[in-house]
């Protein structure tokens, strides 16, 4: 099997023009699959639109799709690909919201993953201390992909491989 590669925005603040420059980096020399962004503390509303606003087209036309974390509504107006967001009992419902994008659900647990895959979950990002077991577990038994969380410790068994995005220091305001 080969697996993706599912980049993460850094935590810190940066700009847009620095952040698609540092996945277009990436995918000069490996195949990027999927980018999810994180919204910054320190960045307020205005400055989170305008990165988005730019870096959905550009990572879009080289064929990486775009994912917001955590936030349902800015990713429907903005045209991302998809959202991951954190397990819920309600996920059945947000799906409902947000049939034509992809579902990505954090799972701490096998049960949670389980109930995920079933709410209609496009892809599980297993978390916690056995998130390898939990992601060996999944992708022997269930179609649905998987990403291992967090980054530092690589899973041979995940469909994706989890990697924050490095960025030059010129990149960061």
């Amino acid at each position: 099997m080969k697996q993706g590669l599912y980049l993460i925005s850094p935590a810190a603040r940066f700009s847009a023009d620095a952040l698609i420059k540092a996945v277009r980096e990436t995918a000069k020399t490996r195949d990027v699959d999927a980018f999810l962004y994180a919204f910054p503390e320190e960045m307020n509303r205005e400055e989170h639109c305008a990165v988005l606003k730019k870096l959905i087209p550009a990572l879009q036309s080289d064929n990486i799709a775009v994912l917001l974390k955590d936030d349902v509504e800015t990713a429907l107006k903005t045209g991302c690909d998809g959202v991951q967001v954190a397990y819920a009992p309600a996920l059945s419902k947000l799906r409902k919201r947000m049939p034509d994008i992809a579902m990505g659900v954090v799972c701490a647990t096998r049960h949670e993953a389980m109930t995920a895959g079933e709410a209609g979950a496009d892809y599980i990002a297993f978390t916690g201390e056995n998130a390898a077991e939990n992601t060996e577990w999944w992708s022997e038994l269930f179609n649905v992909p998987c990403v291992s969380l967090p980054s530092e410790t690589p899973c041979p068994a995940a469909d994706f491989i989890a990697e924050t995005v490095r960025l030059q220091a010129t990149g960061i305001h």
